[in-house]
């Protein structure tokens, strides 16, 4: 199964931009044991490689980001072999949102599940205009659950409750109002736009970006006052490498 997990990198002079590609088109690249499995050794991978600098993680096809977690073989599933389906699903989860790096979700069609799952742990999302999203367990008899926890504090309370209960659609510019998506393309353009959110972080310091990454994600458990103080931390962990000298002194010689 790991042919239906690739990883193809783009070199440039900010460090090295990989695209993780998730392929089982004639199942809307639904995720199986095998390729829960093969996406995780992807993403611990990419974990070590001291080029990276950003990660584009999407679905092949123009159909379908992801489609969810298999549903035949959830149907074979009993109580522990469902805990250490779920689990494994969750491992992946962590996988991808410990990469140090910005991770990119290319969202070029259906992203349901644990496809709207593994988007929301996602440093950013961007969709094609038409994609679908969707959380649709609870009409298959399970809940959502795992990182389907972070959906109220990307999309408030209520509406993550309306998604998870109802398992209504929610379209992509619903998603961008209520701050899942934060770039909308056409199809024709998804790369482009893409490319721009690419642009966009490799002109920040790729150190800066890996603490601002650790930052934001201690922002969501920690309380005030200690992230404020991880904060100072990586302010002055920021200066035991030359990157803000070199930045600022080039922003300096620029405006000169």
């Amino acid at each position: 199964m790991a042919e239906f997990v690739t990883t193809v990198r783009s070199e440039t002079d900010r460090g090295a931009v990989y695209t993780v590609t998730i392929d089982n088109q004639k199942k809307l690249n639904t995720l199986n044991s095998d390729i829960l499995a093969a996406l995780k050794s992807s993403f611990e991978d990419l974990k070590t490689k001291e080029d990276l600098a950003v990660v584009i993680l999407t679905g092949a096809g123009e159909k379908s980001f992801i489609g969810g977690a298999n549903i035949y073989e959830m149907a074979t599933l009993n109580p522990d072999t469902a805990r250490t389906f779920i689990t494994n699903l969750h491992h992946v989860c962590s996988a991808i949102r410990d990469i140090p790096a910005p991770v990119i979700a290319r969202i070029n069609g259906l992203c349901l599940g644990a496809g709207m799952e593994i988007a929301a742990i996602c440093d950013l999302v961007v969709a094609i205009d038409s994609a679908e999203f969707a959380m649709p367990e609870v009409r298959v008899g399970i809940p959502s659950v795992i990182e389907a926890a972070v959906l109220p504090q990307i999309l408030g309370a209520s509406l993550a409750r309306d998604l998870v209960m109802t398992a209504r659609p929610m379209f992509a510019k619903e998603a961008h109002r209520a701050g899942l998506v934060h770039r909308l393309a056409t199809p024709e353009n998804l790369d482009e736009v893409t490319q721009t959110v690419v642009d966009d972080l490799l002109a920040g310091g790729r150190n800066a970006l890996r603490l601002q990454k650790a930052l934001c994600n201690a922002w969501e458990n920690l309380p005030t006052d200690k992230a404020i103080q991880l904060g100072i931390d990586h302010f002055s962990d920021a200066y035991t490498g030359p990157e803000p000298q070199e930045m600022m002194n080039a922003f300096i010689n620029r405006k000169r």
